[in-house]
């Protein structure tokens, strides 16, 4: 999740405000100082802002972690891991993470222990499924490994099947476009060259380097475009370079493949107020505040184009505030 520079400004809590500015410039320290104090320390934090310290003091923590890894500190990298366990405890990303951090210092124990946890929340992990098998059979455990690098091949069936069953339901709905993507992703999505793209991406995104930024998330958008997440930062990085058009496209796409994605619908309508395209920012403000009517940013906007509206003389088209 990430949110442009000028719905950042309109959050309304200082603390909060804070926290994000210092993620996104890589300080997880005081941001994860600034986001905690947002959930310890004031009593009428709205709903959707406590949401969001939530998501980005996990995501600080996980920040924390992989800088600790790098640096071969794994004890601090695994403390990181369980802080942030302490805010989402089920969260199976973090959960195999940890578990990798231990079995690299060779607590194969206590990572089986944290493999399995992931296992709970996502039976269809396929990574963490084979990681468990591999660290069994290091341990001897044959017939534990072969029954879990069994069930690996389970789910990595079972999730080939959806994406062809997905893709398959898109061509009998005359979408050609989706339908080619949704195989693309099923047979010939490239996740190292992915993976090696996004990175490269979110470390210029957070650099503020927005046109090197945009050109290797478009790559990885380009080898993997079923991500919500590429979409909207590539949609960042075109906007804060000043090219607003094709960024309202890659907002688009990123809602048009997770329609409950806020902070892209948030993105997709500031841009288009500051197009002028006003029918559009309303429109995406719709899913924001049907979602979070005390969204901050969302009620600033919404407020906004109220007021140009009256200005104008012209009556807004409704903006749906109650769910």
């Amino acid at each position: 999740m990430r949110a442009l520079k000028t719905v950042m400004q309109h959050f309304s809590n200082y603390k909060l405000k804070s926290g994000v500015f210092h993620f996104y410039r890589g300080e997880h320290g005081p941001a994860a100082e600034y986001l905690t104090r947002v959930l310890t320390e004031e009593e009428d934090v709205s709903a959707a802002d406590r949401r969001a310290a939530l998501y980005y003091l996990v995501q600080a923590r996980i920040g924390a972690a992989a800088e600790f890894e790098a640096a071969a500190e794994l004890e601090r990298a695994i403390e990181e891991y369980r802080l942030a366990l302490d805010v989402m405890p089920t969260y199976p990303d973090v959960q195999f993470k940890l578990g990798q951090a231990l079995l690299a210092m060779g607590r194969h124990e206590d990572a089986i222990e944290h493999f399995s946890l992931a296992l709970k929340g996502n039976p269809l992990y396929v990574e963490v499924l084979v990681e468990l098998g591999f660290t069994l059979i290091d341990l001897g455990r044959m017939d534990e490994a072969q029954a879990f690098l069994r069930k690996a091949l389970t789910a990595r069936t079972e999730t080939l099947r959806r994406k062809v069953s997905s893709a398959e339901a898109a061509l009998e709905g005359a979408n050609v476009q989706t339908a080619r993507e949704m195989y693309q992703d099923a047979f010939r999505a490239d996740i190292d060259a992915f993976q090696r793209a996004f990175k490269r991406g979110l470390d210029l995104l957070r650099a503020e380097k927005w046109e090197d930024a945009a050109t290797d998330l478009a790559l990885a958008a380009e080898l993997c475009p079923r991500f919500a997440d590429v979409h909207n930062y590539l949609g960042v990085s075109l906007a804060e370079s000043g090219r607003n058009e094709e960024s309202i496209e890659a907002f688009r796409r990123s809602v048009e493949i997770n329609s409950a994605y806020v902070a892209a619908w948030l993105n997709l309508a500031y841009t288009a107020e500051g197009l002028g395209d006003q029918v559009l920012a309303r429109e995406a403000l719709e899913p924001v505040l049907i979602r979070e009517p005390d969204n901050g940013p969302a009620q600033h906007l919404a407020e906004r184009l109220r007021s140009g509206a009256a200005a104008s003389g012209r009556r807004p088209r409704a903006v749906q505030e109650d769910s």
